[in-house]
């Protein structure tokens, strides 16, 4: 479910001049009931979760693992709550609308430029039915679905012959 749609320019919370300003941010959360729960062990490990979380801006707790030393295995509980951003900033040097999206696929961030005056009623609706999930036409990937199997079995023969030679 998405919930708390919020929308800010300029971080004014829409109090920006209309002819001067640089970005407009939606905001809003992916949200779900309750918590999910994980076991990570080793303190590498349990670092990069840490930083994966403040990264993504996820809400977090852990928990010590009964029966382990301090730092060898944390619980972590997961608030299933995913904030999301998408951002439409002005390039007014080279009249480009930059669009910037955080955590709304795989907790990725997508990044693309478009000019100006391709941002018409046909554009914003996709992009509408995109933030609404009616579609996923507003990003494509770039590569094909030709090529992506191509890759997949390329990669598969690779990771084979690694094992054998290991």
């Amino acid at each position: 479910m998405q919930k708390d749609y919020r929308i800010s320019t300029d971080d004014f919370g829409g109090l920006a001049d209309i002819e001067k300003i640089r970005h407009i941010d939606i905001t809003f959360y992916c949200a779900g009931e309750g918590t999910f729960e994980y076991i990570v062990r080793t303190k590498v490990d349990i670092e990069h979760e840490i930083s994966f979380f403040h990264a993504k801006r996820l809400a977090s707790s852990t928990k010590r693992v009964p029966g382990h030393r301090q730092n060898d295995a944390l619980k972590f509980q997961v608030l299933r709550k995913i904030p999301v951003r998408f951002r439409f900033e002005v390039d007014y040097e080279n009249s480009l609308i930059k669009v910037m999206i955080n955590n709304y696929s795989h907790f990725s961030v997508y990044t693309e430029s478009w000019e100006a005056d391709a941002i018409d009623h046909d554009f914003l609706d996709m992009v509408k039915r995109y933030l609404l999930r009616k579609d996923s036409e507003f990003i494509k990937p770039d590569i094909t679905d030709s090529a992506r199997k191509s890759l997949r079995k390329k990669l598969a023969a690779i990771k084979k012959s690694e094992q054998g030679f290991w």
